[in-house]
């Protein structure tokens, strides 16, 4: 169907009109332009030029765009379908809905039975994990392995700071043989206490508590253990350093434990267990009748204090409810006096490190800065403490409570600080031992000597 208007027509209407457009409404109803150049009477002959633009403009109906969402969606569903992870697996999925659901995927899709899946973990386990879960780490919650390489290393530190050397093998008995000592003395502490272990959030995870481990298991553990850690002690240092090992186990697994539910002594008696260590340490090389010994010890005593009190203090409900009888809760001014009492005393045991020829004086001005940073926070703590147990704030409550959310706080910086006291107190007095740096200077005493 074509609209055809006759140049000649148009010539007559408009002499100065160039050229004329066809226009054409093709089969598929698309436009089709044409533009005829016209030819004046005046100009000279010459060829006609017809310049014809056959670039159909279609109109695509919905209908195909539809249809393609639509397959679209199809091919989606299928393939979610086919490569599902989970076990919402439909019941009415057999073999042949599944192939039929399938095929139109470009690629093989196997679907796996979920018992058949069940079995194949089973069967692929490994022996070496469960052995690990089962054995290795109850036993080594068992030792209480922070506790115990705290112990080993002030022992360690203690052999460090003595005056005589030690050998090779001497020093790998001192270790294992602390070790196993301190993991003996846990375990029996976790064996004797799981019905009151079990009242206190910081120690509901413990394995007798769990019932992962039974007490009798945990009492074997701490006798093959403690023969053990003993045995090598006395065999590979020698019989001093053994009986200190065996005593320790003793004092904290039988002594201590026990009175932790009688008497606030017992805090005091703890406090004997972390002197041994350091003691143990120089009894590997040097004798205990020299004074830097029990300077060190004195330094592990004194040191338990300000951390445990501390400790204790923010939960001390805790250890009131599980029938422990402790300083925090049955006096509270002297659980904070006790604390600040003993990060003072930290001052002259330093000093005797240095007066003992231990360490050299310079020492005296580092283990200052690292003693007031913690007996800072003890003072706070105390005199916090003393303040809210007073007549005028003890009667008010709410004073006494905002008196005692400050005192907590005090108690949490104390107890942070205590934590990286010691290490830096240690080890600045193996830096500062005597005689350390005497190699950087033995040329220049060679070159002044005439």
């Amino acid at each position: 169907m074509s609209l055809i208007l006759h140049p000649v027509m148009l010539k007559r209407f408009s002499p100065r009109l160039p050229s004329v457009i066809l226009v054409t409404l093709g089969p598929k109803y698309g436009l089709q332009r044409r533009s005829f150049a016209l030819r004046s009477n005046n100009e000279p002959s010459e060829e006609e030029h017809v310049h014809i633009n056959t670039a159909p403009i279609e109109f695509t109906a919905n209908l195909l765009a539809r249809k393609r969402e639509t397959d679209t969606d199809k091919l989606k569903d299928v393939t979610l379908k086919a490569l599902r992870c989970n076990d919402t697996t439909p019941e009415n999925d057999s073999p042949a809905n599944s192939k039929t659901a399938t095929q139109n995927i470009p690629f093989d899709v196997k679907l796996v039975d979920k018992q058949e899946r069940k079995k194949v973990r089973g069967s692929q386990a490994d022996s070496n994990q469960l052995f690990k879960k089962q054995y290795i780490e109850p036993y080594l919650q068992l030792s209480k392995p922070r506790l115990t390489v705290l112990v080993m290393l002030s022992a360690i530190c203690s052999y460090a700071l003595s005056p005589y050397p030690a050998t090779v093998l001497q020093l790998l008995s001192l270790t294992v043989g602390t070790t196993l000592c301190s993991a003996s003395a846990n375990a029996i502490n976790m064996g004797r206490e799981p019905d009151f272990d079990r009242q206190m959030i910081r120690t509901q995870a413990r394995p007798v508590v769990r019932g992962v481990v039974s007490p009798q298991q945990a009492f074997k553990f701490a006798a093959a253990a403690g023969s053990l850690g003993v045995s090598i002690l006395g065999l590979g240092v020698n019989p001093t350093v053994a009986f200190l090992g065996a005593s320790n186990i003793a004092l904290y697994a039988w002594l201590y434990t026990s009175l932790k539910r009688k008497h606030i002594i017992n805090t005091w008696v703890g406090a004997l267990v972390g002197a041994i260590p350091p003691l143990m340490g120089w009894a590997a090389s040097s004798p205990l009748t020299h004074p830097g010994a029990w300077c060190l010890a004195g330094l592990l005593y004194a040191w338990q204090f300000p951390h445990f009190n501390t400790l204790s203090h923010n939960i001390r409900n805790e250890y009131k409810n599980a029938g422990y009888v402790m300083t925090a809760w049955k006096n509270p001014k002297l659980n904070a006096r006790v604390a600040l009492r003993y990060s003072l005393l930290m001052f002259p045991l330093c000093f005797g490190l240095s007066y003992f020829n231990i360490t050299d004086w310079y020492y005296q001005l580092d283990s200052a800065v690292v003693n007031t940073w913690m007996s800072f926070w003890a003072l706070k703590f105390y005199l916090q403490q003393k303040r809210n147990y007073s007549k005028t704030v003890y009667n008010n409550k709410t004073e006494f409570n905002k008196g005692l959310a400050l005192a907590n706080v005090y108690a949490r910086k104390t107890f942070w600080v205590s934590v990286l006291h010691l290490p830096a107190v240690l080890i600045l007095a193996i830096l500062h031992k005597k005689g350390r740096w005497d190699w950087l200077f033995e040329e220049d005493k060679k070159s002044l000597k005439p």
